[in-house]
């Protein structure tokens, strides 16, 4: 496989999910209003976990089919930083009112992403090896998190009745399910593709990524929150964001790291990119002080994000090329 092959299966997968994404999308929104779930509890779980859905199946295809787990951590950190700078930074800019966020969304989700984030950071830095009981922190804190949002839940109950037409709503869940499955498809071509052309290169598959396989994954995050945001949905984007990146680090690195464990056994992780995870960090924090400034974000604020991604990924690119 050549290198013109291989991107052109990058190229063509990454429109795919595009497509997929939009469709995925949609559904997800209909099954969420279907059980009149509030907007941030919405964004947090079905459009997070919905979009999130192409990380994870890289970090499984990664480590069980090509036996690099590096590559799933560089995708979700990369995905990660993409959700965080481009998708608020086009967000505001497209967004018909004020991009003003509730105490909910950033006492709740962007907390928890903090808190995310110093794990991957801590588990990097000094678990080279990676075997069941890093599986277990991941994964059982998704679930203190899962716990928090249904106890909100309980607490913001309203009174309303659930729509009746449950032929729509199988309809939502299969098309859900089968963009879910095609995706999955898309993705795998997506990573092996993307981990050839790293060989090619003789560069970090890291590199690749965080970059090209990150920037493809993050398209359904982008529409969903995209999509939130034109309809005045603010809470709904930014619940995404978060929820997504959540998911990505916890489920998107301790699940498929349980399976491989039960399996086959420990991971010897090889991250040579701290920078990565310190970027990410650094990210985590320059977003979060500018939403704590009366709940909002300005459109100067969103064009700065944009702008600070792009220096960034080019930063991570020399520095891959130069090591």
């Amino acid at each position: 496989m050549t290198i013109i092959t291989s991107s052109l299966i990058i190229l063509t997968t990454s429109v795919l999910i595009y497509f997929l994404g939009e469709k995925f999308a949609e559904a997800s929104t209909n099954i969420g209003n279907h059980f009149n779930l509030s907007k941030s509890v919405k964004g947090a779980t079905f459009d997070a976990i919905a979009g999130s859905m192409p990380e994870l199946m890289v970090a499984l295809f990664s480590v069980i089919f090509f036996h690099k787990f590096e590559v799933g951590i560089g995708t979700i950190a990369g995905s990660a930083l993409f959700n965080l700078l481009i998708i608020p930074g086009i967000c505001v800019l497209i967004s018909p009112q004020i991009f003003r966020v509730t105490n909910k969304v950033l006492s709740r989700d962007a907390l928890f992403y903090i808190i995310s984030i110093f794990i991957l950071l801590v588990l990097v830095m000094y678990a080279k090896t990676w075997g069941l009981l890093v599986a277990i922190i991941l994964i059982g804190t998704y679930f203190l998190y899962i716990r928090k949002i249904i106890i909100d839940t309980k607490r913001e109950k309203k009174e309303k009745t659930l729509k009746e037409n449950s032929t729509q709503l199988t309809k939502e869940i299969l098309t859900f399910i089968s963009t879910m499955l095609l995706m999955g498809v898309a993705t795998y071509f997506l990573t092996e593709s993307a981990i050839h052309i790293s060989e090619l290169l003789n560069i970090s598959p890291i590199i690749i990524a965080f970059t090209i396989i990150a920037a493809a994954t993050s398209i359904p995050d982008t529409v969903i929150s995209v999509y939130n945001a034109k309809k005045g949905n603010i809470d709904d984007a930014m619940s995404n964001v978060f929820g997504s990146n959540i998911f990505d680090i916890l489920m998107g690195l301790g699940l498929p790291l349980l399976i491989y464990v039960i399996t086959v056994g420990n991971v010897t992780i090889i991250f040579d990119y701290l920078e990565i995870i310190l970027g990410l960090l650094g990210a985590t924090i320059m977003l979060f002080y500018f939403l704590i400034q009366e709940n909002k974000l300005s459109k100067y604020e969103g064009v700065l994000l944009l702008i600070l991604y792009i220096l960034f990924v080019i930063y991570i690119i020399h520095l891959g090329l130069n090591k």
